[in-house]
């Protein structure tokens, strides 16, 4: 059976008739928090009403009630405390474009949300939007067919009721907040990649990198700098910040269905190559991609197993396989000392995969600043 007919047998598919969006809402039963919440910011409701083709995934009662649970601070009270903090919230669910059910394939298919607001603080983290055409989701088919909405740290919602049609687009109710993507600082912490963090902390990167939007970040994970460690003791923060800022692209935002075999610069004016083989294996110079699409406030990370080298720009993936078997791990991390590593990780930042392009059509990444336009 197709993965989109899976889908369509799993998820309740609703009424097509013309309705407006309040009502639409209070027609499900599933819904009563957010229609309170609603109720509580007026000036909200009248903005997602008023925009015409556009995709709202809608929070059941669950999904509030596990914020809650989880030590949350989300609220139906709070939306008379910090009104602009729900706003950003709920735009954050709205989206450019009619997506419906039947338009939904295991390929990512990244949108662009409403949100266009950066310097959000929910349970003191810094999350937000710096990406051209806002702050995006990803949209696809897992392999058993449910419909996946992947938001910040990879967070997936699903979709349990589709198609919900109403005067200026469609509605899916979803199982979970879409949780806004956080600053490139507070994801390399939550996925425990330290040493990035680390070094960046040391080479005095971090404001620059934060303030930057539509960027790619090419994220060696410890085990990486690891492999390097013996060489890290007599470099320099001028060297160390020259290294990475090998790792950032600026201008944009290289979503995993967005890359292929070509070329991007860097900021430290050096270009990297993206290699993608017959496996759907992405490679950066030599190192693989192995974990992609972590979305942050101004872009997205993808996850890379080696440091690049911008004296070796020209490294290729067969030599990182000979490099990476004949290299032993050293006995610390660098760049550690004084970084608290979060003490839960999630999973979905730390797992790995040997392929990230496999079966999707590919295109040009410096053909999109971010808009998606």
């Amino acid at each position: 059976m197709h993965p989109n007919t899976l889908f369509f047998a799993a998820a309740t598919t609703a009424v097509a008739s013309a309705q407006d969006l309040a009502t639409a809402l209070a027609g499900q039963s599933s819904l009563t928090t957010l229609v309170a919440l609603l109720g509580q910011v007026s000036n909200t409701t009248e903005f997602l009403a008023s925009q015409e083709n556009v995709t709202l995934f809608a929070p059941n009662d669950e999904a509030f009630a596990g914020i809650v649970q989880s030590g949350g601070i989300f609220s139906i009270d709070q939306a008379s405390v910090d009104p602009g903090l729900i706003e950003q919230i709920l735009r954050y669910h709205l989206y450019r474009g009619v997506v419906k059910a039947e338009d939904i394939t295991p390929v990512p298919n990244f949108i662009h949300s409403y949100l266009n607001y950066s310097g959000i603080v929910l349970d003191g983290e810094v999350s937000g939007s710096n990406v051209t055409g806002g702050q995006v989701v990803s949209v696809n088919l897992n392999a058993e067919g449910d419909a996946l909405v992947t938001a910040g740290i990879k967070v997936a919602s699903k979709v349990t009721v589709a198609d919900i049609a109403f005067d200026n687009g469609i509605i899916h109710i979803i199982d979970k907040l879409l949780l806004i993507p956080l600053s490139i600082s507070e994801t390399l912490i939550t996925g425990n990649f330290t040493a990035l963090a680390g070094a960046a902390t040391q080479a005095g990167l971090v404001p620059t990198l934060e303030d930057l939007s539509d960027v790619t970040i090419f994220c060696p994970n410890n085990d990486a700098f690891q492999k390097i460690a013996s060489g890290t003791g007599n470099i320099t923060d001028e060297q160390l910040a020259e290294i990475l800022k090998y790792h950032v692209v600026q201008g944009t935002v290289g979503y995993s269905t967005l890359l292929s075999n070509t070329s991007l610069p860097t900021l430290n004016d050096e270009e990297v190559k993206i290699t993608i083989d017959d496996d759907g294996a992405v490679f950066v110079n030599s190192a693989r991609v192995i974990n992609a699409d972590i979305l942050v406030a101004n872009g997205v990370i993808h996850v890379i197993d080696d440091v690049l080298n911008p004296a070796n720009p020209y490294a290729t993936p067969s030599e990182n396989a000979t490099a990476t078997a004949a290299t032993s791990l050293a006995t610390f991390v660098p760049f550690t000392s004084g970084i608290e590593p979060e003490t839960s990780v999630y999973f979905e930042l730390t797992q790995t995969t040997s392929f990230v392009a496999a079966g999707l059509v590919t295109g040009t990444p410096s053909a999109t600043n971010g808009s998606g336009q």
